[in-house]
């Protein structure tokens, strides 16, 4: 018997069995646990559960550097999730939020929201209210009546939206209205400088610039973004 097969069947006696048998905390050759395992195989919640009452080690990483809560969400098991929560386990990562659970879950907005008690997350699920608001902005043909409503708002949750919904094709007038609103967030910032292609941007030296004023405030931009992220995490 080892931790792969008995991920393998499940049967919730011969997880007791392994229990009592196999080190609870052993590694396989992908840096996998046995927490890990029943979570990717998708075995029943009571087995997971058994597996965290007697001690499974919450925060170990694997060789792709996904814990236990990562692997509940990468397959979208909200029960364990919520299991794993009751059991205490950290939502912070020393990397920051990029390289959170709640990050990673960004895909499914139910299951990230399940995750808004780590540091720097944004509610990613919108009320109906915020919809209209949204929609309001997004679909607003005058820029000048755009950047107006973005200066006006002070939810971090509808300014995560504005950008993630922004058409950047549209301009940078209204990003720079977002960058200067005081509720914009350290997450939005980092979607803001990869939506733009900051890298981009900061390898063009100024003769490499179409020569227009948009090209300049886009560089402008990437700059100011970069800046103030590394002020929050100098390098």
């Amino acid at each position: 018997m080892n931790w792969t097969e008995v991920s393998k069947t499940k049967d919730l006696e011969a997880v007791r069995i392994a229990v009592a048998e196999l080190d609870l905390n052993e590694r396989d050759e992908r840096g996998r646990t046995p927490l890990m395992l029943f979570l990717t195989n998708r075995m029943p919640l009571q087995a997971i559960e058994l597996l965290i009452r007697q001690g499974a080690d919450l925060e170990v990483e694997d060789r792709l550097g996904d814990t236990a809560l990562k692997k509940a969400v990468k397959f979208k098991q909200k029960e364990a999730i919520v299991k794993l929560l009751e059991a205490g386990v950290k939502l912070d990562s020393p990397q920051g939020i990029l390289a959170t659970a709640w990050n990673a879950a960004r895909g499914s907005k139910e299951i990230a929201d399940m995750l808004l008690e780590t540091k720097g997350s944004v509610r990613l699920s919108l009320t109906p209210e915020e919809d209209d608001v949204l929609d309001d902005i997004l679909y607003d043909e005058s820029q000048e009546s755009v950047c107006d409503k973005i200066r006006c708002l002070n939810s971090p949750v509808l300014l995560h939206a504005v950008v993630n919904g922004y058409n950047w094709d549209d301009g940078p007038g209204p990003m720079f209205c977002a960058f200067h609103n005081s509720a914009l967030q350290e997450i939005t910032m980092l979607d803001m400088y990869e939506l733009l292609d900051g890298d981009y941007w900061l390898e063009q030296d100024d003769p490499a610039l179409d020569g227009t004023t948009e090209s300049q405030r886009w560089k402008e931009l990437a700059a100011a973004l970069k800046e103030r992220l590394e002020q929050i995490h100098p390098i």
